[in-house]
């Protein structure tokens, strides 16, 4: 993922998109796009029994984003957000 440099909002979510698309579809995360099933997020819940996984990679993306200041670490903590927030029952 090449971060512009020009930052604002768009280019902001334009990011966290692409990585919601076509990162994680590259990875084989997830095959439907990031508004459909995801189905490696509901068996890492399964398995916990929680939504614990998607939490601890924000925290530990946050972390890792205080010690390098790598913006795509920002990316990464929102596209997390975003699982959580959808399919979070």
């Amino acid at each position: 993922m090449n971060l512009p440099e020009t930052e604002d909002f768009t280019k902001f979510i334009y990011q966290v998109s692409e990585l919601l698309e076509h990162s994680a579809r590259a990875k084989g995360y997830n095959t439907t796009g990031a508004n459909g099933t995801n189905d490696l997020y509901e068996l890492v819940n399964k398995m916990n029994n929680s939504p614990g996984h998607p939490a601890g990679e924000i925290i530990y993306k946050t972390v890792r984003y205080m010690q390098k200041k790598d913006k795509k670490d920002l990316v990464k903590i929102a596209a997390w957000a975003y699982l959580i927030w959808r399919l979070d029952k």
